[in-house]
């Protein structure tokens, strides 16, 4: 059964999560308005995973030393604080300079990145093994829910109220974001001091990461899957729908909507059949994997645009089954007080990988076309398959091990 806290830890992240959403698109808003500069406004993202990949670094360092339930705190307040300050500064000045403005960005993101390590180590400890597909399940479904709605009212939001008034409507959804996440209670975790030197610390992590046969499995294909994701951001959605599809801007906002409404309904039916998925994880990612390869490929052939937003639509469902379990493998294969620093490595692995492949894929997009790009996504998602398939015999063995303790138990 799912209880409390697991509510508590959802409520603060969704509110979290769009206080994000529109803090974002504000940012971006007023660095264009102010620059006219799209080199400038690029910035922006690449600040952010600059900033996230250091908080991942330093993580495992912070999470050796305080609670996590403590450190999940800390990091909402810290953004609502330095929120706070940016808009007093504003208040007093009425002008905002843009190294200021970066600076929110790096300081914000920064915290930022403990959040998510946070939320999915906290997870497992709230919430019975039983129940953890499911949760992992709900908080999936609302973050795209989230992506979908926020991304597309925000901006209305943003010209209707102004870039400050905007700002007050996120200061005031991380004040609530910290007041839920200081409700949580996580009575499994002991004192979690440890007085080794730091660099062993940092290191632990990554030492777990891939030294456990199952982890390190997850781990890669979690990065080629980062590889393949990256396909389909909304830049090269966009050029797709206009050079292949000679279609405008419209029909990217469908194509970007029908992604979203598959992925939620992945969510859904993960949420509504978890029990179903919890013996037979790794087969069903694997299933997943290939079902998002086989329309990866059929899309970057194809020229018709309502078969696009067909292939787009009825991709969203693996792709979420299969996140969803990853996260869940994750979570059950790393020991409770090494998971954080598990968590961390991953998104750090992530947001490396994705600024690679962003400029990576640009580049092949530009000089061999963009249906290359979505054909790059397929290969690679199939050869994450295949690392899967070679690696099965590592997660049967935990099968068994799983279903020899229930034998005991009962």
């Amino acid at each position: 059964m799912i209880k409390r806290n697991f509510y508590l830890l959802w409520g603060s992240q969704v509110i979290s999560n769009i206080a994000d959403i529109v803090y974002l698109m504000a940012v971006i808003s007023f660095v264009f308005g102010t620059t006219h500069s799209l080199l400038t406004t690029v910035i922006v993202p690449l600040i952010r995973f600059g900033s996230q990949t250091i908080s991942g670094l330093i993580f495992p360092v912070v999470v050796s030393r305080f609670k996590l339930a403590n450190i999940l705190i800390f990091a909402q307040f810290s953004q609502f604080a330095i929120f706070s300050c940016f808009m007093f500064f504003y208040l007093l000045n009425q002008s905002i300079p843009l190294a200021l403005m970066f600076s929110l960005i790096f300081f914000i993101s920064f915290f930022d990145g403990w959040v998510k390590p946070c939320r999915n180590s906290l997870l497992p400890r709230i919430v019975s093994k039983e129940e953890l597909v499911r949760a992992n399940g709900l908080v999936s479904t609302s973050d795209q829910i989230i992506k979908c709605s926020s991304w597309a009212f925000s901006g209305v939001l943003v010209i209707m109220l102004g870039t400050f008034n905007s700002m007050i409507i996120v200061l005031a959804s991380l004040f609530i974001a910290t007041i839920l996440a200081s409700l949580i209670k996580d009575k499994s975790e002991q004192d979690n001091k440890s007085y080794d030197s730091k660099w062993k610390q940092a290191a632990e992590g990554w030492k777990t990461s891939f030294r456990d046969k199952r982890i390190r499995t997850v781990f890669i294909v979690d990065a080629i899957d980062t590889i393949g994701g990256t396909a389909w951001l909304g830049a090269f959605v966009l050029a797709f729908c206009v050079q292949v599809l000679h279609k405008d801007e419209s029909w990217w906002g469908l194509a970007n909507g029908s992604f979203f409404a598959g992925s939620i309904i992945g969510g859904l039916l993960v949420v509504s059949v978890s029990n179903y998925f919890n013996n037979k994880k790794f087969p069903f990612m694997l299933w997943g994997l290939a079902i998002y390869a086989v329309i990866a490929g059929a899309f970057a052939f194809n020229g018709n645009p309502f078969v696009a937003i067909a292939l787009m639509f009825i991709m969203g469902p693996p792709l979420q089954v299969t996140a969803v379990i990853r996260r869940t493998l994750i979570q059950e294969n790393a020991e409770k007080d090494k998971l954080p620093k598990v968590m961390a490595c991953l998104e750090v692995i992530n947001n490396v990988v994705f600024s690679a492949s962003l400029l990576s894929l640009g580049w092949v997009a530009d000089t061999f076309g963009i249906q290359t790009i979505y054909a790059i996504a397929s290969l690679v998602t199939l050869g994450s398959v295949v690392i899967g398939i070679t690696s099965r015999s590592n997660f049967a063995e935990q099968k068994t091990k799983s279903l020899q303790s229930e034998a005991v138990r009962y």
